[in-house]
């Protein structure tokens, strides 16, 4: 059988309707290479100028178990099997530990890693039974640790990265490869311009100096075309859409893909500097209630 080159990324349109910057980044890239790009989304409003451009778009969610199995098959049906799957789908969840309601709780881990490993599990046979292919996690800087106000999204991405060592070793006989991509902070993808933006399910005060702090310090991720201060070390879409491509690409490819300074600096310091330096480090430089 030969191995499909077909790649079906999802979460690349918002519930919103627009596009995601790394998945639309991700499948333009991609298509432009001449893989058999499928471009998957809640709102199929937000695939528009994909398909535009020759991008198969098919409306998925991945909460929604009869959408993905319905994806699976189409691409099975037209390729032999999915080639590659990019598990793209996930949203930030903000609010603290304390306040946040559980069932918020319970959606964010729906999405960022029930639903990313149901889709996983959909793929599976058909990559067994070409003995081949690729799975991509995209992770996150914030899968190495965790800082307030988004300790639940942070949560989902520290158990991305187990699923994925995990899955990596169990799936290597068949000849599938799992490979795990760590983005710096990305530019543009968080903007939030006011507390409301946040989309915070409380309605307690406790931390609302906080909350301002948090907008505000985001403000150098804001800015897209000229980034000043910590938004020079943040990386673009577009360069994870490169990293993404190399990854499938290599006949042996990396574990991790650590991309930018900051994930790769950060990694190393927490061993250097110890506990008790490293949260002394986190309090000082990110957002942090007083």
């Amino acid at each position: 059988m030969t191995p499909s080159r077909a790649v079906l990324i999802t979460g690349v349109s918002s519930q919103s309707g627009l596009s995601s910057g790394t998945g639309r980044a991700t499948a333009l890239r991609l298509h432009r290479a001449g893989w058999p790009v499928y471009a998957t989304g809640r709102n199929p409003d937000g695939l528009k100028d994909l398909a535009e451009q020759g991008i198969t778009t098919l409306r998925v969610d991945v909460t929604d178990e009869r959408s993905m199995a319905a994806a699976v098959d189409r691409i099975t049906d037209e390729h032999g099997a999915v080639g590659v799957l990019v598990n793209n789908a996930a949203y930030s969840l903000n609010g603290t530990i304390g306040e946040t309601p559980v069932a918020a709780v319970r959606r964010q881990f729906e999405t960022n890693l029930f639903g990313l490993s149901r889709m996983t599990q959909l793929v599976l046979p058909g990559m067994r039974a070409q003995q081949a292919g690729r799975i991509v996690m995209m992770s996150s800087i914030f899968g190495l640790f965790a800082t307030p106000g988004r300790g639940y999204y942070q949560a989902t991405k520290h158990a991305l990265e187990a699923v994925s060592d995990s899955l990596r070793l169990e799936v290597a006989p068949s000849g599938i490869k799992v490979v795990v991509i760590e983005p710096s902070p990305i530019l543009g993808s968080f903007v939030p311009t006011t507390v409301g933006d946040l989309g915070l399910e409380t309605d307690s005060d406790l931390y609302r100096d906080f909350w301002q702090h948090f907008v505000d310090w985001h403000g150098a991720y804001r800015e897209v075309e000229h980034p000043k201060g910590r938004g020079r070390t943040s990386v673009r879409a577009g360069r994870v859409a490169q990293v993404v491509e190399k990854a499938i690409s290599a006949r042996r490819p990396r574990i991790r893909y650590r991309i930018g300074v900051p994930v790769r600096l950060l990694r190393p310091q927490r061993v250097l500097f110890g506990e008790r330096a490293w949260e002394a480090f986190v309090t000082r430089f990110f957002p942090t209630p007083s």
